[in-house]
């Protein structure tokens, strides 16, 4: 079970990192990714308190599988906002370069992050996608 879990949380990431953040102005998901993470802890001790009010006890299998989502659902959101800010850098470096570096702007290398944009922000979102299998590999399958 715990490797679908992973299995199924890696594809969700793949899915956000390399479509769904195609869909969407960058500037609105540099906004939401970090307003999630407060929002999932919020709701996550909300869930937590509500137990507590009702005196719900779980097992240690279910308070470990409980933490375990919503670890990895902060991971995925920390690791798309990350790429975003990434991916915005990038951007204004050479919108910075192409408005106030014109003279420079054939020299290297600068040169070589214009001509290479596209392959530098897939390299990029490949080595978050890697980085957040591995951390999630880590929460479900680490023991």
């Amino acid at each position: 079970m715990r490797i679908l879990i992973w299995l199924l949380l890696a594809a969700l990431n793949f899915y956000i990192l390399f479509v769904l953040s195609k869909k969407f102005d960058r500037p609105l998901l540099l906004k939401v990714f970090p307003a999630l993470v407060p929002i999932v802890l919020i709701v996550w001790l909300l869930i937590g308190f509500v137990m507590w009010l009702m005196h719900v006890h779980l097992s240690l299998n279910s308070r470990e599988l409980f933490i375990s989502i919503v670890m990895s659902i902060v991971i995925i959101l920390l690791n798309n906002f990350a790429n975003q800010v990434f991916l915005f850098m990038v951007d204004s470096i050479i919108n910075f370069h192409q408005k106030n570096n014109i003279n420079n702007i054939s020299k290297q290398p600068i040169k070589f992050i214009i001509v290479n944009q596209s392959n530098i922000k897939a390299a990029a979102t490949t080595l978050w996608f890697l980085g957040s299998v591995l951390m999630l590999y880590g929460i479900w399958l680490g023991k």
